[in-house]
């Protein structure tokens, strides 16, 4: 079993925070791995979540968990888990934990 990348590690920890809401617990919680993650990856979250309420959607069965665009099994980005991709449709930082299909 191949290891889970750390950036993809704190997106899932990071949407997991953001869909429980915003509470004083969770913002500490929350800028701890945004320190800790890729600056690059920090800008487009900071920036998705400001316009669109939510930065980071997960891939689940080949659909975007945000805006619900399926993807066909034959899609490139289904071939590999454990990546940050873009999602096509609504440009969210799209993870694929594992398998996507």
């Amino acid at each position: 079993m191949m290891k889970m990348p750390v950036q993809v590690k704190l997106l899932l920890e990071l949407h997991k925070l953001d869909s429980n809401g915003q509470t004083t617990d969770n913002a500490e919680a929350i800028q701890e791995m945004v320190r800790n993650l890729d600056p690059s990856l920090v800008k487009r979250y900071l920036r998705l979540k400001e316009r669109k309420g939510t930065g980071i959607a997960i891939l689940k069965k080949g659909t975007c968990s945000a805006c619900r665009m399926v993807y066909p099994e034959t899609h490139e980005m289904l071939r590999y888990g454990n990546v940050i991709h873009t999602c096509e449709f609504c440009g969210r930082l799209l993870v694929v934990n594992g398998k996507a299909v």
